[in-house]
């Protein structure tokens, strides 16, 4: 029998265990940003200047006006566990700083070439210090302004294979400007310059407020649809900006949320911010805010991860229900508002604009607050929606004017969605379809077809939402918008992939202003845009102009087209490549003429185009979104409504 050696146990030389911890804090660029700027902050600096090279992965370089550091404390900065900001074990109750922890400077001078360039105010001359890779290499005085300087070069120099797990320019930028975006949103009294490759990207004056902020991140479209909120209970303190339901993501990518001013994760948070909008949002949209939260510092654990960016409260429930009572709150007072329809997929905004929005007032529906005893909702699990298109009749004089007829708004016409004779391999498939599914479920075509074929003349409409077809021993429920949706889907996606569309250059072009965060996103992928028939050229800075549409697009709402197309592409990689493809066409439709809605009355004549664009489609029956378009009730479901069938 072979006997197993062990090894002794040793302790582990320095310069490795600095690189294994490195590893804790250092995770990518955006994390050395993250962790200088939070020391500008805490040395109480009010201009920040962020210089970035290659997305950081080359420089990254900090310089703040805060207080500065002697020659003794920046030696001592870079040593591990160093810090000024806690003394002993009970100011880890009461951290009011970003960092405490004094582990930062020391990670991050190991796995770099790193140089601090530090002066206080009552100093004649300031201090260099020089690391490479964990090694001091030198000292000495040089003249500098009041504050820090601090340089890191050639980040995972030393460790080529943490440097192999690094995604590209783009994603890399990205999170970094994220981090900044954050703390540039909090810090209100501080201004911030932000540069990559000596481009400016982000320019905010000391002064700018919160909304300013916004704005000037990203854009004014995004903020019109943001107002201001504030509540208090039990000592929570909450406070910022949040979107009415007009304006969504697809995404969390804008829920900002703050503990007394520190960049947090928190599902509590997360989920009390959603329950504020239940039942106002359409399913598999997120709402957009940015939540400032005050409590005293005993009432939460800072010190639970590695990169401080998870949080834990010690009783999540009362944050909880006061963020989503004070979200409510906010939503039920705005006055004017609209509810948007939940019934129509991506017609909400997710990139800036306000979306289109129906008559009449809307306020959420409030729910009362769980009872101590019960089992309280995942904060993961998705809010609960309903459609807002419920059968709520409208007196006569609430109904909007009958639009025009689908041919008359240069839509495509339903009747003439012909099929393109190409079978969409990630979309449409018959398999499975010539089944009837279980209760309220599609009904299987032959049954549709033959109650569709047979109808005469114009089916009638109810709830200004849905068609009624009769049939033999079943009645045939269409959602009109829906089937608006798949139609002008089918049409868009015949001409595209034919490359025959028609191609409007517009007298005007159209300008948008695009996040910096996704100014590089949409400069590499300006042939997917052409792709979907929209053709666009860099005017500038981060503005770009729209210089020709397909002719099936409406000009006024290709700017919410591309923030969504945008919004999709940061996701990309997520996506099969046909399938990411067919998702931005999706996102195309929104941006075509002559959309049908739910709340629209229709003409007969509307009614009948819209039947016999329906003969038109193949099976599965579903708008682009993966709705049904179609459902029935039953002969036998009525008669059982009425207890004639038991």
């Amino acid at each position: 029998m072979t006997s197993i050696h062990t090894p002794p146990v040793r302790v582990l030389p320095e310069e490795l265990a600095n690189k294994i911890a490195a590893g804790e804090v250092v995770e990518r660029p955006a994390s050395v940003v993250k962790e200088l700027i939070e020391n500008a902050l805490d040395a109480h600096a009010t201009r920040i200047t962020v210089r970035l090279v290659a997305a950081g992965r080359r420089t990254v370089e900090v310089t703040d006006n805060g207080h500065g550091m002697s020659e003794q404390d920046a030696l001592m900065a870079i040593e591990r566990h160093a810090t000024s900001k806690i003394r002993k074990k009970e100011d880890l109750d009461a951290i009011h700083t970003l960092g405490f922890r004094g582990e930062a400077l020391a990670s991050i001078a190991a796995v770099s070439r790193f140089e601090l360039l530090t002066r206080r105010e009552k100093d004649d001359a300031g201090t260099r210090v020089r690391v490479d890779g964990g090694v001091l290499r030198d000292v000495s005085e040089a003249p500098a302004p009041v504050g820090t300087r601090i340089g890191v070069h050639r980040l995972y120099f030393n460790t080529p294979a943490r440097a192999k797990f690094l995604k590209g320019i783009t994603t890399e930028l990205g999170q970094a400007l994220d981090v900044l975006q954050r703390h540039a949103l909090v810090n209100t009294g501080v201004a911030w310059q932000v540069y990559h490759n000596d481009k400016l990207l982000l320019d905010i004056p000391q002064n700018a407020t919160l909304r300013e902020r916004v704005a000037l991140i990203w854009g004014l479209n995004f903020l019109q649809d943001m107002v201001p909120f504030k509540g208090e209970q039990g000592g929570i303190q909450l406070e910022g900006l949040i979107g009415t339901p007009a304006l969504t993501r697809s995404q969390r990518t804008h829920q900002f949320f703050f503990l007394n001013r520190r960049p947090i994760q928190n599902r509590a948070l997360q989920y009390g911010f959603e329950d504020g909008y239940r039942q106002l949002l359409t399913v598999g949209r997120r709402p957009v805010g940015i939540v400032m939260v005050q409590v005293h510092p005993r009432l939460a654990d800072v010190n639970i991860h590695p990169a401080k960016r998870e949080v834990r409260f010690r009783d999540e429930r009362p944050i909880r229900d006061a963020l989503r009572e004070a979200v409510r709150d906010c939503l039920s007072n705005l006055s004017g508002s609209s509810r948007p329809a939940a019934s129509e997929g991506t017609g909400q905004t997710s990139g800036g604009g306000a979306a289109e929005k129906n008559e009449g007032s809307w306020a959420p529906e409030r729910t009362p607050p769980e009872p101590p005893g019960e089992k309280s909702v995942a904060p993961d699990q998705p809010v609960e929606e309903t459609a807002s298109s419920s059968p709520e009749t409208k007196s006569e004089e609430a109904q909007p004017a009958s639009p025009e007829l689908p041919a008359e708004r240069d839509a495509p016409a339903p009747g003439g969605a012909q099929p393109s004779g190409k079978q969409t391999q990630t979309e449409f498939s018959a398999e499975g379809m010539e089944e009837d599914m279980q209760e309220g479920g599609f009904v299987a075509p032959a049954a549709m077809y033959g109650a569709v074929e047979s109808m005469e003349g114009a089916p009638m409409q109810v709830f200004d939402a849905y068609l009624l077809v009769p049939g033999q021993e079943r009645l045939l429920i269409i959602d009109q918008h829906a089937l608006h949706e798949r139609l002008t889907y089918d049409a868009l996606k015949s001409e595209i992939e034919d490359g025959q569309y028609q191609a409007q250059q517009l007298v005007a072009p159209i300008l948008i202003d695009v996040p910096p965060s996704h100014t590089k996103i949409l400069e590499r992928n300006l042939e997917v845009f052409q792709q979907l028939g929209i053709e666009i050229e860099p005017f500038g800075g981060h503005t770009f102009q729209v210089t020709a549409i397909c002719h099936l697009y409406e000009e006024a709402k290709i700017p919410d087209a591309v923030y969504s197309v945008l919004e999709q592409l940061a996701q990309g990689e997520l996506f099969e490549q046909q399938e990411f493809l067919a998702s931005l066409l999706r996102l195309a439709v929104q941006a075509c003429r002559g959309s049908v809605k739910s709340g629209d009355r229709l003409s007969p004549e509307e009614r009948r185009r819209l039947l016999e664009g329906f003969r038109q489609l193949r099976p599965p029956y579903t708008c682009p979104h993966g709705r049904p378009i179609i459902t029935e009730l039953t002969q036998w479901q009525m008669e059982k409504s009425f207890r004639r069938r038991q």
